[in-house]
């Protein structure tokens, strides 16, 4: 790997920090799983407020994740790189053989996120 300065390594650590909600993960594995959703239908997958929603699709788009197409009075969202999927199989085949670990690590543990707003 080549060397990175702080900075590089702090905005890869951003990247990462995109993808370390749980909100986000469950976005980003329905538009793997189902294809483009509207805002509509990933309330009703998910169980969750549609402002509390936006705002994770806001930093999922702002980082380039996903993108949007409006079609009509929607806008679908969709997976914005063809690596997102190889990324999430790679981290969920990872965490299965870590998921111990990463539950009894002080460092990295949250409470978990409530469903509804």
């Amino acid at each position: 790997m080549a060397e990175r300065s702080l900075e590089a390594y702090s905005l890869w650590a951003d990247f990462w920090q995109a993808l370390s909600h749980p909100i986000r993960l469950r976005v980003l594995a329905a538009l793997r799983e189902e294809g483009p959703l509207n805002v509509g239908q990933l309330v009703d997958r998910l169980g969750i407020g549609q402002g509390h929603l936006s705002n994770h699709l806001a930093c999922l788009k702002t980082c380039g994740l996903v993108t949007t197409e409006s079609q009509g009075r929607y806008v679908y969202y969709r997976i914005g790189d063809d690596r997102v999927p190889a990324l999430l199989d790679l981290g969920e085949a990872v965490f299965s053989d870590h998921w111990a670990g990463v539950a009894t690590c002080a460092v990295v543990s949250q409470p978990p996120v409530p469903t509804r707003e």
